[in-house]
């Protein structure tokens, strides 16, 4: 059984450390600067609580860490991992700026260890039935796309993600990030990206609505949107030359992940469309189990994490010329 540490024990933290043990991964330790929330989140979870990152990375039978943390300090824990030849599980986006996001990977690939990134939407049953319904040509030749993600956040002062130079982008960089992947998993590449954002509704000084069009190489136009301040919703539609896809989910489970798949519904042509349930982030876990032990590769590894990101830091950057 791989042994692994998670660091970070806020609000995420708990649901992958629950999907590791359903994917057989032992949690030995985990650190949290909170230390009261680390020492729940040992009791919680079975687990000795560290005294520091570097003491829970180092621990002897810990052989991958888990990094459930403010996307800022990806690259500097990432480091501090690869350092120690320990395997790298990071929560999206892989980092803070393309350039942090590419020196985890070059770190990681000298130390010769895995820097796999949690983009886990993919792995939804739904999601995987609508990858092969376009291999099989059910849409035609798909011509535009359109995802959204939404989820009222709430912004107290110390919350990181309430501040808009450590989440730039806001619904974009932690919601719409997820379809970003999955619309370049199904339909391939991005080209370009272009973006728009703005502070409309919350209390915090933070952009809470964003809009980003894409172009794919295969030539398909996309939108993706998100919501910081409007009720739950996950939604994407695809439309073909020959059918319309929709894919629906009731996104107030969230953050149940084991039961979306149950509360989706997916049309083709307005016929439904059957598929099987799947459990998310058991599966990317046991994924990351298998690549400590040598067995497989990443799915979503550094190169899907970078380009994620950079869609979503071309789209920022188009912002910011285009108001001066």
């Amino acid at each position: 059984m791989s042994g692994i540490a998670m660091i970070g024990t806020g609000m995420w933290a708990p649901r992958l450390a629950a999907a590791a043990q359903r994917a057989g991964l032992e949690l030995v330790t985990c650190f949290s600067r909170d230390e009261r929330s680390r020492g729940e989140f040992a009791e919680r979870f079975g687990c000795e609580p560290a005294p520091s990152p570097e003491e829970a990375i180092r621990h002897p039978r810990v052989e991958g860490v888990v990094l459930a943390t403010p996307n800022d300090v990806h690259e500097e824990q990432a480091l501090a991992c690869a350092e120690h030849a320990r395997h790298v599980f990071v929560e999206k986006p892989i980092a803070d700026t393309v350039e942090a996001g590419e020196r985890m990977r070059d770190a990681c690939a000298d130390a010769g260890v895995t820097l796999m990134v949690g983009h886990a939407f993919r792995r939804l049953g739904a999601a995987r039935r609508v990858k092969q319904l376009l291999e099989h040509g059910a849409l035609g030749r798909v011509v535009l796309a359109e995802a959204n993600m939404s989820l009222p956040g709430s912004f107290k002062p110390d919350a990181w993600r309430a501040h808009r130079e450590r989440n730039p982008g806001g619904p974009i960089m932690q919601l719409g990030i997820h379809h970003v992947d999955t619309l370049a998993y199904w339909l391939g590449p991005v080209r370009r990206a272009f973006g728009r954002f703005a502070h409309v509704h919350s209390s915090a000084d933070i952009d809470d609505v964003g809009v980003v069009t894409l172009e794919l190489g295969s030539g398909t136009l996309a939108s993706v949107t998100g919501s910081y301040v409007s009720p739950k919703t996950l939604s994407l539609r695809l439309l073909g030359t020959e059918a319309v896809l929709d894919y629906r989910t009731d996104f107030s489970v969230w953050p149940k992940a084991q039961a979306l798949d149950g509360v989706t519904t997916l049309t083709l042509a307005g016929e439904p469309v059957e598929f099987d349930e799947r459990d998310m982030l058991a599966e990317e876990l046991a994924e990351f189990g298998r690549c400590i032990r040598g067995e497989a590769e990443p799915e979503t590894g550094a190169e899907e994490g970078i380009a994620a990101l950079a869609v979503v830091v071309q789209a920022l950057q188009a912002h910011a010329e285009a108001v001066g």
